[in-house]
């Protein structure tokens, strides 16, 4: 939950999402804050914010870092907690830095708020998943 770690993959993902390629081109590149100066880079601070969720009571790391590519440049919100697998996000939003639009590239947010409304109950979990996931047994 290092904040680089959770950078890294985060920004990995991204890498992968066709959509966000083409709007920002296939040659992007991520990098951090600077401490105190006016110069962004690769290898500058990553802002983040660790925290404990007072719904579920889970570890979180929030980061927050530039993407730029040949077309445009975005800021990028990634979040992970404690309580799912590792590698799995609460959250992966790009926020285009010219328009403002936010495109959404992982969201599990419900995901957990179902978890947590259900838990320790099978049947209610399955219903949630079932719903969550577009049904599946409707008319039986």
């Amino acid at each position: 939950m290092s904040p680089n770690r959770v950078f890294d993959r985060s920004f990995n993902i991204i890498r992968q999402d066709t959509s966000l390629m083409n709007r920002y081109g296939n040659s992007v590149k991520a990098y951090g804050r600077d401490h105190g100066s006016h110069r962004e880079g690769r290898r500058n601070f990553i802002e983040h914010t660790n925290y404990k969720d007072e719904q579920d009571g889970s570890d979180r790391t929030r980061v927050r870092y530039n993407l730029e590519g040949p077309h445009g440049a975005a800021f990028v919100f990634a979040e992970v907690s404690s309580a799912m697998p590792s590698g799995e996000f609460v959250y992966i939003l790009v926020q285009d830095k010219a328009t403002g639009r936010v495109q959404t590239v992982v969201d599990n947010r419900a995901a957990l708020t179902a978890a947590r409304l259900s838990a320790g109950n099978a049947q209610a979990a399955s219903a949630m998943s079932q719903l969550l996931s577009g049904g599946g047994n409707s008319g039986k």
